[in-house]
């Protein structure tokens, strides 16, 4: 999968030499890639499979827009690395990962679709019905058509998925990280919550006959809960460079992590921690 820049991808649209012939996109801020995109990511793939001169491509953010929005903001599901990991595994083409920032933030939405038009060539556009982009929020679903109508691009609208009664959201997910529900939470991302290890620098903590632990200072970007123990599989990257996937748990405290784990050999640096439940 390529992964290009906004400013790469926006220095191409201006050359007139689209990086691809044909593209199908979904574009969205993907933080955390649970039950609700998977169908726009299926959609837009579906449309690859079935137009072979297309590329599949993704348009997406390295933090969720929410960050300069939202004082409150309670943290990010994923991190860029396990965007990038996820939806190359999906099987995507390309990535466009844009930094937000407050200049960003001006672009309205029109020409934001320019470029992204221009620079890969785009003809089908995967959207949810809650779809909002642009300087102010300019552009909605109404806009959206009313674009996609004036360029010949083909657009696919999909409804919010439901489950247990409520709409599948990244912020619905934030809500049951931090109440420590990860049954839930994997239930919303159709998969473990992930925590991506590789921020937070573990060391050594010490040792017993029967366990082995490892601290970090709560360092990520990543919304947790405040406190808890927790049972969760850890893949660590072994001396000998193959990771190796090890049942452990994870003490949750207010200002730092605490793995504890059966003693293994050849284990050294923490790729990820997968939630598994309480």
């Amino acid at each position: 999968m390529k992964v290009f820049s906004w400013e790469e991808a926006s220095r191409l649209a201006q050359n007139g030499r689209p990086a691809f012939a044909s593209s199908a996109v979904a574009i969205g801020g993907f933080d955390g890639m649970h039950l609700g995109h998977d169908a726009l990511f299926s959609a837009v793939l579906d449309y690859r499979n079935s137009h072979p001169e297309s590329s599949a491509g993704i348009v997406t953010f390295s933090r969720s827009p929410g960050v300069l929005k939202n004082s409150r903001y309670e943290g990010d599901v994923s991190t860029k690395r396990l965007k990038l990991e996820f939806f190359e595994k999906k099987g995507f083409d390309f990535c466009i990962m844009i930094d937000f920032s407050l200049d960003f933030s001006k672009i309205k939405g029109k020409d934001f679709l320019d470029i992204v038009r221009k620079f890969c060539a785009m003809q089908f556009l995967a959207a949810g019905i809650d779809f909002r982009m642009g300087h102010n929020s300019d552009t909605g679903v109404a806009e959206l058509s009313c674009y996609a109508r004036s360029c010949g691009l083909e657009l696919k609208v999909l409804d919010d998925v439901v489950l247990k009664g409520k709409r599948v959201s990244s912020s619905l997910v934030r809500g049951a990280v931090r109440e420590g529900d990860f049954d839930f939470a994997s239930s919303l991302l159709g998969r473990p919550f992930c925590l991506d290890g590789l921020p937070l620098d573990f060391q050594e903590g010490g040792s017993s006959n029967a366990t082995l632990s490892m601290i970090a200072s709560r360092n990520t970007t990543q919304v947790l809960p405040e406190t808890g123990s927790f049972r969760v599989r850890v893949a660590f990257a072994g001396e000998d460079g193959y990771s190796q996937n090890v049942d452990a748990v994870l003490h949750v405290e207010s200002s730092f992590l605490r793995l504890e784990f059966p003693p293994e050999q050849n284990l050294s640096r923490v790729e990820r921690i997968e939630f598994i439940g309480r």
